[in-house]
């Protein structure tokens, strides 16, 4: 990008950059206090403000690393002041909401995948989190209580996600080939570009509606970011029609998920990006093992049914919401995400993909096929027998059926990846995976949370059992069982890494 500001180093345009983004604080908390205005109003002006200023940095910068530093100073300091319930002009809503900690998270994430990559895919999703987001709020706020719903734990409203869906797409289509030019990247076709921007705007919708607590100013300027990304490189690989029909088996996949009643409605929409960016990204090479896990895993706990089981004190049942995809799931996307963005160039990020979901197999498979043991499981460190279900219980057939689930993703990876695995990486994605789910069954009989029910008497995983709030006795209190497998899931993904070391 031409710049804009001439100065001696980049450290002073840095200083420049927090000077003004303080400034907008201060002046929404001068609205706030002197003018009256209302906190939610001064805090839209701050959340649009700073979009726009933030848009700018490349014409200003050139360097990722005053940029990534200005992004973490400020989640640092906008977690302190909402902690302490100060700087009411920029924190304030009608509900608990972390938006303004996921803001320049989201802002640094952006700096490190997107700055070198494609400058102008940076530009633009701030420009889609600074308006569409706000003017989703806007139209929501005015939304009758019969026009509401809830995808996971947000309120959101159908006239709030069309204004997002409709203002994502005008940005997307204003703001690109200008841009675009000013970067000296080639033009796209209109007709590229406005369906670019459909498939940016629907994505991202989903993205922003699926959200808890703010989460949406994190998920929706990922995903737009990364649909751009895969739109266009789909689009110079002639390869968008792979790509239009897999969003649309993804859609159907989770729709049917739900029905069959294997997902929850927020675990639907959740498992339907992750389908889309899984094959975008990495083709069937990615997909197949998604899939292989996802099905086979679900068919095993319909076949166990550990809902009806009265015996089972594990939190949640067969049916998975969107934590629970993205516990299992989350990790080898990002793993995923990571060999995609190197050009498919580091391998070691594709073995810790299948590792990582190696895993998730692994764990799942455990409780499900431990499930049928005859004797009850014993705990992995106390070695003493615990309720069917217990975290951090294991058996001698579930542990079984854990190798056995990390050896089938490995199988699948067999005949289906893009490099030639040898039989010394094959065994290191199957061990790899394995450990991860033993390092979960530790984690779970360590750290985390446990209670007892008040009434019963009985141990569980659940805040609340027999109808009443339940007593916390041992653990971390926050840290549950999707921490536990999500942790597990990235401990398969280091192991791999380092067995690679070792191979290579």
């Amino acid at each position: 990008m031409p710049l804009l500001l001439e100065l001696p180093n980049e450290w002073i345009s840095f200083l420049v950059f927090f000077g003004i983004i303080i400034a907008f604080i201060g002046m929404s908390e001068i609205a706030r206090i002197i003018l009256k205005l209302a906190p939610e109003v001064s805090r839209k002006f701050v959340h649009v403000m700073v979009g726009i200023l933030v848009s700018t940095a490349p014409f200003i910068l050139r360097s990722t690393t005053p940029v990534i530093a200005l992004g973490l100073i400020f989640t640092i300091i906008n977690y302190i002041t909402l902690k302490k319930d100060s700087l009411k002009g920029m924190h304030t809503t009608e509900r608990i909401s972390y938006g303004t900690v996921y803001f320049p998270i989201a802002f640094t994430l952006l700096v490190i995948m997107f700055w070198d990559r494609n400058i102008v895919i940076f530009i633009v999703s701030m420009l889609v989190l600074a308006f569409a987001d706000t003017a989703a709020t806007l139209v929501g706020e005015k939304v009758k209580s019969a026009n509401i719903f809830i995808l996971w734990h947000d309120k959101k409203s159908w006239a709030g996600s069309l204004t997002f869906l409709l203002v994502t797409f005008m940005v997307v289509v204003m703001a690109f080939p200008i841009y675009g030019r000013l970067a000296g990247h080639y033009e796209i076709p209109l007709h590229h570009l406005l369906s670019m921007a459909l498939f940016v705007g629907l994505t991202t919708t989903v993205a922003e509606a699926v959200s808890k607590r703010g989460s949406d100013n994190l998920s929706l300027t990922i995903t737009a970011a990364l649909g751009m990304d895969l739109y266009l490189t789909n689009m110079l690989n002639g390869t968008l029609m792979e790509l239009a029909g897999w969003a649309l088996f993804s859609s159907l996949m989770g729709y049917g998920a739900y029905r069959l009643k294997s997902l929850s409605v927020s675990g639907g929409f959740g498992a339907f990006l992750l389908g889309v960016f899984m094959f975008g990204m990495g083709g069937w090479a990615t997909m197949l093992p998604l899939m292989g896990f996802f099905f086979l895993s679900s068919m095993l706990s319909k076949i166990a049914d550990r809902s009806s089981r009265k015996d089972f004190v594990s939190k949640k049942g067969s049916q998975r919401d969107i934590v629970q995809v993205y516990a299992n799931g989350g990790m080898p996307l990002i793993f995923a995400i990571g060999w995609y963005l190197t050009d498919f160039s580091i391998e070691w990020l594709y073995f810790a993909f299948l590792a990582s979901l190696a895993s998730a197999t692994a764990d799942t498979w455990e409780t499900e096929i431990g499930s049928f043991s005859k004797h009850l499981p014993f705990d992995i460190l106390g070695f003493i027998s615990v309720p069917r279900g217990y975290s951090g219980g294991i058996s001698w057939i579930g542990t079984f059926g854990g190798l056995v689930g990390a050896g089938t993703i490995a199988m699948i990876a067999l005949f289906n990846s893009p490099m030639e695995l040898s039989m010394i990486v094959f065994l290191a994605i199957v061990v790899s995976g394995f450990l991860g789910s033993i390092v979960d069954s530790i984690l779970g009989s360590s750290i985390q949370a446990k209670f007892k029910c008040s009434v019963c008497q009985k141990p569980t995983e659940k805040l609340v059992h027999c109808s009443e709030d339940t007593q916390h006795v041992s653990g971390i209190l926050w840290f549950d069982n999707d921490w536990v497998n999500l942790a597990g899931t990235l401990s398969g993904g280091i192991l791999m890494f380092l067995f690679y070391l070792l191979i290579k």
